[in-house]
């Protein structure tokens, strides 16, 4: 048996009725799968309708109604695509309500869609067990679902062009619509008033049926409006178009155009329809297009964005919270110097990757800026090795390293970019290597007066196969082994690929499965300057003695910080809660220096400065009023300098930057003698 012979004589059968060509298709679809009942349904509101329906008995009347959560049909229209069993009772489904009733081993059915919209669906089923269904029969049955929402479809159009048709007067005089007439008998056409303006024609213009049609933009709206016209003189189709015209003014609109055909003694004598200028509403559709558009790609912008986040993290993290953990038990000095340190680098790289996050949504708009600045190149890797050789000793995987890169070597590019493209690499060879080692090779050569800086990171882990690595560097992309499947977004290599682009670099990979996977990165660095590096003060030498300082911050935490920070330094501080509270402090002490939050319930530190400013409780000159916050923006930074702050400080921060408000509102006292 021919299939598509047999699908096509049924459906293109111009002497059969719909009812007529769906009685014949489910019949065919019974001995094509070689079952007993057949259905096509429609659901609304969660009731399963029979609209057609052929069984044994003829047992099953049309208008039958069944709960959907009944029917075999609730997981086909779950699944969204054709779905199947063969023995449904030692099945997922052996349970379910329409097993238990009515005893279906066999089943296989699709859904209906009507453009976007479920219709119902067309399955057929049995009480026997059959064989495992073909791919070809899932085929089958989602191209008899595929014919059925069509002829749904073309039902609802023709019922809306009569209902179109039916309103003819009316729209002509409300919505100003032309309207036409072709008379083919006297050769002769006639345009109204509307449809002349529309062509922006004098009143004595006499069109004909081809100079008409000429004025349609040529290629697809002419074809389309000529082979809608010969279409309906020769089997009476009507026709609703959207087209591009060209006015007599040679101005290019959009039009409306419906058209039908009149017919006696099966010859075509008249065309008559309407016409409207659809400008405005087809650029209004097409910017409401354009901003779902947009909408869409800021939705998915900010999907990658979480994911991102929940990605990147972790490692740091992991090198933060670990450090800190085996802190609590470590006895030896100088080991605990040393794990303080890793905690240390670790949270410095884990507050590049935030800021880089935050910046996520500028690589899509090719908007990311690099920052570069002059550092030791070395300095980089020596830090992420030390970083991740806890983590791959955890996991019993040797981590082997060469750093071929000379200690007195500057470089000039975005350090933070860099380590992440390490980074990433290393925490890709960590998860995807259960056993054996990976080694990290990283070395730099000048050429022509550049940095020419190599790095390759090999793994004996699980490979990956030739498939896979076409779409490798893609966002979301992962090779999920059954038995051997890890975690994570997606978004790591496709991170690096773009930072790598961004740098002017160029990344490859070899990869052998089961055997391991190589990444080898080139990037050009600009020859950096040589900095003098600033190293944290053991002693603090400016003169003290007579200053006062409040904290003002509504986290328990950020405040036993700074006052840790504030100790170092010999300085004991007021705390403040709230900015409310830091104005009653300040009613009753004259401060030189506040360390103020911006963000706070009661009264925030922006309007609490202003008050304290125009109160005159903190004259600019006598307090130095310091920005601390997690809010970093430019336009945060320019909200503080209004309110009357003097400083910004983010956090993070370092003691450093406490240090330079303190020397800062020391040296302001000073010169006042």
């Amino acid at each position: 048996m021919n299939f598509l012979r047999s699908f096509h004589d049924i459906v293109s059968d111009q002497t059969q009725s719909f009812d007529e060509k769906v009685d014949k298709l489910l019949k065919f679809g019974l001995d094509v799968f070689d079952l007993e009942i057949a259905i096509v349904s429609k659901v609304i509101d969660g009731t399963y309708l029979v609209k057609h329906v052929i069984t044994p008995d003829d047992s099953l009347p049309v208008g039958t109604t069944f709960d959907l959560e009944g029917t075999y049909c609730v997981h086909t229209l779950t699944a969204g695509s054709a779905v199947a069993f063969n023995k449904a009772s030692t099945s997922c489904v052996a349970n379910h309500p329409c097993y238990l009733n009515f005893k279906l081993e066999s089943y296989i059915g699709a859904p209906i869609k009507v453009g976007e919209e479920i219709y119902g669906t067309v399955n057929f089923s049995a009480a026997k067990v059959s064989p495992p269904f073909s791919d070809q029969a899932y085929d089958y049955v989602e191209l008899f679902a595929q014919w059925l929402g069509a002829e749904e479809a073309r039902k609802r159009a023709s019922e809306q062009l009569i209902q179109n048709n039916s309103t003819l007067l009316k729209l002509e005089s409300v919505a100003k619509i032309g309207t036409w007439e072709v008379d083919l008998l006297l050769d002769k056409v006639t345009w109204s008033e509307q449809t002349r303006r529309i062509y922006q024609v004098p009143s004595s213009y006499q069109p004909d049926l081809e100079s008409a049609i000429e004025f349609f933009r040529a290629g697809k709206s002419r074809d389309s409006i000529t082979s809608a016209v010969e279409t309906a003189i020769e089997s009476g189709n009507k026709w609703d178009l959207e087209l591009q015209l060209i006015t007599a003014n040679n101005q290019s609109i959009w039009v409306s155009t419906f058209g039908e055909a009149e017919f006696i003694d099966d010859k075509c004598v008249r065309l008559f329809g309407t016409l409207q200028d659809i400008t405005e509403s087809v650029e209004l559709r097409e910017e409401l297009k354009n901003k779902k558009a947009l909408a869409e790609r800021m939705l998915e912008d900010r999907s990658m964005l979480l994911a991102k986040i929940s990605h990147e993290l972790r490692t740091p993290l992991n090198g933060i919270t670990g450090m800190l953990t085996t802190l609590l038990d470590e006895q030896n000095e100088e080991r605990r110097v040393e794990k303080l340190k890793v905690a240390l680098r670790s949270a410095d790289i884990l507050l590049s990757i935030i800021n880089e996050v935050l910046d996520f949504s500028k690589i899509n708009h090719g908007e990311l800026k690099l920052e570069p600045n002059h550092f030791l190149l070395k300095t980089i890797f020596v830090d992420l090795a030390s970083l991740y050789l806890p983590l791959f000793k955890d996991k019993n995987v040797d981590f082997q390293t060469s750093i071929k890169i000379d200690d007195s070597c500057w470089a000039y590019c975005d350090n933070a970019r860099l380590s992440q493209i390490l980074s990433n690499l290393l925490s890709n060879a960590l998860k995807f290597t259960e056993r054996g080692g990976v080694n990290l090779i990283i070395s730099s050569s000048e050429q022509a007066s550049k940095i020419m800086l190599d790095i390759a990171v090999s793994d004996s882990g699980r490979g990956m196969t030739k498939e896979f690595l076409k779409s490798l560097f893609s966002p979301f992309t992962q090779e999920v082994d059954v038995t051997k499947s890890v975690g994570g977004t997606g978004l790591g290599l496709a991170i690096v690929k773009e930072l790598v682009d961004y740098m002017h670099g160029t990344i490859s990979v070899q990869s052998t499965l089961n055997k391991g996977t190589t990444f080898n990165i080139q990037i050009p660095l600009e020859i950096g300057t040589a900095q003098v590096e600033h190293f944290e003060r053991n002693t603090f030498d400016v003169s003290i003695e007579d200053l006062s300082v409040l904290v003002v911050d509504d986290n328990q935490i950020n405040r036993l910080v700074l006052e840790a920070s504030l100790d170092k330094l010999n300085i004991k501080a007021d705390f403040a809660v709230d900015g409310q509270d830091a104005i009653f402090k300040c009613e009753q002490k004259q401060y030189n220096l506040i360390f103020m939050d911006c963000i706070m319930p009661q009264l925030d530190g922006l309007e609490a400065t202003k008050i304290l400013r125009e109160t005159n409780l903190c004259p600019i000159g006598d307090t130095l009023i310091v920005a601390l916050t997690a809010n970093t923006s430019a336009t945060d930074k320019a909200a503080c300098k209004e309110a009357g702050m003097d400083m910004f400080i983010s956090k993070p921060f370092k003691l450093h930057s406490i240090e330079e408000a303190v020397i800062r509102v020391s040296e302001q006292l000073a010169s006042k003698g």
